[in-house]
């Protein structure tokens, strides 16, 4: 084994040995590279890295020279890649009667520098905004309401617009700082980033520099009613800076002011700015990337790079501009769109790999973060993101997808292993964020994650609308345990969510709790436009705003052998039927309260749209809650009886009946007498779900 070592004390012209250690993670790299070229090295080697502290001021880059290499935490070492920077000299004053530090930052004066994330001692600051909002369940209510949108008769979802008025009172004509501010619009299930508002003092409407994609309402008017403008709150506005903890950055002056909290002084308090974007790149070649043409037996990929143990902070984020989607002309106008369409989708990963092959993350953490966590982009086969700890970050936790039908098969995403992940406290900027995110993957694997605290999804599969057939197919949704997903803050999600024809693809074994939308989507299991040829059993799925399980609309779907309980409207829904059925839906079992029973959407009659029978339904007293459709339907019966479900063809070997479970911390068992086992009913046991110890991966 070619073993060499890095250490804070070492020097990257040193000779990479245990007494004379290199010193930088792109030392090592160069070094590596330059004993390869010289045939000093040979075969793998593998980079020990020793407890400190390593400064980045660039994101480190790899390509295919650099394959078969392990950079890994020696025994008991906890090695930390720092994209911060310290701040020190501040200056102590006072700001509206409160303790203000300052800081002159000549280099953003000057232009060469500017950042949008602060952490102090270890948090990510808040920049000041208006209102007071946070991703979280108190913050979200912290919003400002649209006063008023052109054309509002323009309701269809693409009809997004660079200008809306203000209520009255909201935004000032006296803010010297709204030209630097950002307005964040939440609506649907995105929030879009529009910058440098003008105002017109006169008559009060505002335009932005970039344009919303989605028109200015809050949702889709939906069963409930809603269709209110869009919320929105102000971020990066001196003039709200207003509370401790809070700062702001003027680009101008270059001045830095932090508003500290009770107890912090210059000398305890540990101040980092970012300087970089993005931690580690690792990006080679398939056969016809859009570069040169190359011998498809020779391209070039990133081979056996991995990463242990190792620990990432303090990285910033910026907002993309995304490519204009084909298949959305209204996209094709003057101005950039505020944000991605759906899932942060054009957010990059801090870490991330590109045409890469057996490459993996292991073990580490990677947190205060603005971007995605890990990415495994085009072209990415057999990789895996193992055991990590990923948390305070900026978009979502891990993405995977490559091509879809249209693009190079060499640039197809397979075989990507994503387990045993703690990922939390994400979608701090880009509140769109997905724990797991995949989009055009085929042959993965997604379990035994632990995903909680987010603003929106927590496990996203496929990234085609219909029926279409899509690349991706065989991916694996197991043991995952998923929970205080949404916060109130988007719309229209689910705990495990999905997207068009994905033959092979198992929803197994996952603990799904506490999911919570905005207006309206906050579902626990959800099949999304076109999602066929799945299969959902054993999954335990509770207390979530809507359906424990929806459908949007799909087919030949085998729903069988789930828990569904304490859905607050309803505990299964399909909210669009179509001629054919969308699920086969057996031996379930479904526990309210709930305000329905089962219900339907927008297009069709429910009791045309599932295969349903031999289940087990209870809510106490034996009561239940009736069948519908929304009240903005009147083509259809707004409640029906369960009765007249059966009726229409549903149901005959169903039973209401106590199931007698038992409620645990960890899982939900049944008595042995429980009806629901003579129905068919086959039991799991959940407390499997979540993060294993590391001896119990392989089991």
């Amino acid at each position: 084994m070619n073993t060499y070592h890095l250490s804070p004390r070492g020097r990257d012209r040193a000779a990479g040995t245990a007494k004379q250690p290199w010193r930088t993670l792109a030392g090592a790299r160069d070094n590596l590279r330059a004993l390869r070229a010289g045939g000093k090295l040979t075969g793998p080697a593998t980079v020990l890295i020793q407890s400190g502290h390593y400064e980045l001021t660039e994101p480190v880059e790899f390509g295919p020279e650099d394959s078969h290499t392990r950079y890994v935490a020696a025994p008991k070492a906890k090695p930390v890649f720092d994209g911060g920077q310290a701040l020190t000299g501040w200056k102590v004053g006072e700001r509206n009667g409160r303790t203000e530090w300052t800081l002159d930052l000549p280099e953003v004066a000057a232009g060469k520098r500017f950042f949008r994330s602060l952490f102090v001692n270890g948090r990510r600051a808040p920049r000041a905004r208006f209102p007071k909002f946070s991703p979280d369940t108190q913050g979200a209510k912290n919003v400002l309401r649209i006063g008023e949108i052109l054309e509002p008769e323009k309701t269809e979802l693409f009809a997004g617009r660079d200008t809306f008025k203000p209520k009255a009172g909201d935004v000032s004509a006296d803010w010297t700082s709204l030209p630097d501010a950002e307005f964040v619009v939440l609506h649907y299930w995105i929030e879009e980033r529009l910058p440098k508002p003008v105002l017109n003092p006169r008559t009060g409407w505002v335009s932005f520099a970039r344009r919303s994609a989605f028109a200015l309402y809050e949702a889709y008017e939906d069963a409930h009613g809603n269709n209110a403008l869009a919320r929105y709150y102000i971020d990066n506005l001196f003039e709200a800076l207003t509370e401790p903890g809070e700062w702001y950055l003027n680009r101008e002056t270059g001045r830095l002011h932090y508003l500290p909290k009770p107890g912090e002084t210059p000398v305890n308090t540990e101040i980092r700015a970012p300087r970089v974007f993005a931690f580690v790149r690792a990006s080679g070649q398939y056969f016809h990337d859009g570069k040169e043409t190359h011998d498809p037996h020779g391209t070039k990929h990133v081979r056996g790079l991995e990463f242990h143990g190792l620990a990432f902070r303090h990285a910033d984020w910026f907002s993309p501009v995304p490519d204009m989607p084909k298949h959305h002309p209204q996209f094709g106008q003057d101005l950039p769109i505020g944000g991605s369409p759906q899932a942060a989708c054009y957010v990059p990963g801090s870490i991330s790999f590109r045409a890469a092959r057996d490459c993996a993350v292991i073990d580490c953490e990677l947190s205060q973060a603005g971007l995605y966590g890990i990415d495994f982009n085009d072209g990415c086969r057999d990789c895996a993101a193992v055991g990590n700890h990923l948390h305070d970050l900026g978009a979502g936790g891990i993405r995977g997808g490559g091509a879809d039908l249209d693009g190079d098969p060499e640039a197809l995403t397979k075989h990507l292993t994503i387990t045993d992940n703690h990922i939390h406290s994400i979608g701090r900027i880009f509140h769109q964020g997905v724990g797991v995110f995949l989009t055009h993957a085929a042959d993965c694997v997604v379990a035994h994650n632990h995903i909680h605290d987010s603003c929106y999804t927590g496990i996203s599969t496929g990234w085609t609308w219909g029926f279409r057939e899509t690349p991706s197919r065989n991916n694996r949704i197991e043991h995952n345990l998923i929970h205080h997903i949404g916060a109130g803050i988007l719309s229209d999600m689910g705990g495990i969510y999905t997207l068009g024809v994905q033959p092979g693809t198992v929803i197994r074994g996952n603990h799904v709790h506490h999911i919570w939308s905005q207006a309206y989507g906050g579902w626990g299991i959800y099949l999304d436009e076109g999602t066929a040829h799945f299969l959902v059993e054993h999954n335990l799925v509770h207390d979530t705003k809507d359906a424990p399980f929806n459908i949007h609309y799909g087919r030949e779907n085998v729903v069988r052998h789930n828990i569904l309980a304490r859905g607050q409207h309803s505990l299964t829904s399909v909210y669009r039927v179509e001629e054919h059925r969308s699920a086969n839906f057996f031996n379930n079992i479904l526990v309210g309260p709930s305000e329905r029973v089962i219900t339907g959407g927008y297009k069709g009659d429910i009791r045309d749209a599932l295969e349903s029978n031999a289940n087990c339904i209870w809510f106490d007293g034996g009561k239940l809650s009736p069948c519908g459709h929304p009240g903005t339907r009147k083509d259809v019966p707004r409640k029906f009886s369960w009765s007249e479900w059966k009726k229409a063809g549903h149901d005959a070997l169903t039973v209401i009946a106590n199931p007698k479970l038992t409620e645990g911390r960890k899982t939900w068992t049944l008595a042995k007498n429980s009806p629901a086992f003579k129905l068919g009913f086959k039991p799991w046991d959940w407390s499997k779900c979540g993060v294993r110890p590391k001896t119990q991966r392989d089991k």
